[in-house]
């Protein structure tokens, strides 16, 4: 059943995806080479492919960045020309397989070559059709479908490479917050209501208090995250003291209570949402519509 599941949502996808777009033969004739993250750190996740030559490794300085333990720090490279699109092995300790044989000189893409990188497989499209669709895909399946806010299963994904360059110099922050009280709106106006009220909430927080590069992830429940990358403490605190107060200020008639706390150093993002999750039970507990930090 849960196959028959992932195509009815597969199909739905396809159809909205159709009928909102341009014609699909002109998609498909129109070049648009890209990598699709077919397993990986981010399944489903799209690499499109720009002119010049794309970096793929562990470094930060990548162009295409992977986690996983057996891709080298900078493990081949893929250059895009005129001519089309070819990928090189960079002497990586793995090798690097295309259509499961290891290269030892540049190789050629074409439509539906399968490209390993370390235990990471990639399919390589050339269709303006594919990568949209395929974007457009991942896009669903990685939101909340309630409140559009981010799942919190793809925000730990992303946390992990944020944190894999964090320092005193580049701090990671992450704000956990839910609402006070909630279940009363539920009990009082019914779910309806309820449901109502968080996707306006998460509408407004995203649209007045998050910068460029900020996340906004539903963790559960009326239970949010925010990760703030380059951030400090002392910033973090502020922003989400801005966040209780847009929603205190709200006509939503609800506020919120937030537990901040900041990564300098190497840190796993399990053990900085636990972290900031104690923060925010501290905040419940001390009165509520409060930021602990």
């Amino acid at each position: 059943m849960a196959d028959s599941g992932a195509r009815r949502h597969t199909t739905e996808v396809l159809f909205e995806f159709v009928a909102g777009g341009e014609d699909p033969l002109t998609q498909a004739m129109t070049p648009e080479p890209a990598l699709i993250t077919m397993r990986g750190d981010i399944q489903g996740q799209v690499f499109r492919l720009r002119h010049g030559r794309q970096l793929i490794g562990r470094r930060p300085e990548c162009d295409i960045r992977l986690r996983e333990r057996a891709v080298s720090g900078i493990h081949a490279e893929i250059v895009r020309s005129q001519s089309g699109v070819v990928i090189r092995d960079l002497e990586s300790t793995n090798g690097t397989m295309v259509n499961g044989a290891r290269i030892a000189d540049a190789m050629a893409l074409t439509q539906g070559t399968l490209v390993r990188i370390g235990n990471c497989v990639f399919k390589y499209v050339d269709s303006q059709l594919d990568v949209e669709f395929t974007e457009s895909l991942h896009e669903k399946g990685i939101t909340d479908s309630l409140t559009g806010a981010y799942d919190k299963a793809y925000v730990i994904a992303r946390l992990g490479y944020i944190l894999d360059g964090v320092s005193a110099a580049h701090p990671v922050s992450v704000i956990a917050f839910d609402y006070d009280d909630f279940k009363k709106i539920n009990d009082e106006k019914g779910h309806a209501a309820g449901d109502a009220a968080l996707r306006a909430c998460t509408e407004l927080v995203r649209n007045t208090c998050l910068r460029a590069g900020d996340l906004l992830a539903r963790a559960g429940g009326d239970e949010f995250l925010i990760v703030l990358p380059d951030t400090a403490l002392a910033s973090a605190t502020h922003i989400a003291d801005g966040v209780r107060r847009c929603i205190e200020e709200s006509e939503l008639e609800v506020t919120a209570s937030f537990g901040v706390c900041c990564a300098d150093s190497a840190e796993t993002p399990e053990a900085l949402l636990a972290r900031a999750d104690q923060l925010l039970y501290r905040a419940k507990g001390g009165g509520r519509n409060r930021v602990i930090a």
